[in-house]
């Protein structure tokens, strides 16, 4: 599941169509989960690219990612699944074209 901060700029999904995606606000839901966070800022972790081949990752169902991310490389391998999945809102899109 895909979060911004609330309080900041709202749920992601105020923003985007995310079609059969759902937003969860009770953590426990997304159960089994893994916990991934990030390192340092503004840099890429190359070893979260072997996080699917660890134990800890084998039978979770929600990856819960926390902290920013901020390199494109992290998208890079998920980059048309990404493009598919976030589709701005037909009203966002409408007012951009305005």
């Amino acid at each position: 599941m895909l979060r911004l901060h609330p309080q900041r700029c709202g749920w992601i999904d105020r923003w985007f169509d995310l079609g059969d995606v759902r937003r969860v606000d009770n953590l426990s839901e997304l159960c089994p989960c893994a916990k991934v966070t990030e390192r340092r800022g503004l840099t890429f972790d190359s070893s979260i690219e072997n996080l699917v081949r660890q134990p800890a990752f084998v039978n979770v169902s929600t990856l819960l990612v926390c902290g920013l991310f901020q390199s494109w490389r992290y998208a890079f391998a998920v980059e048309d699944e990404l493009r598919r999945r976030l589709r701005w809102k037909p009203k966002i899109t409408s007012a951009v074209r305005r």
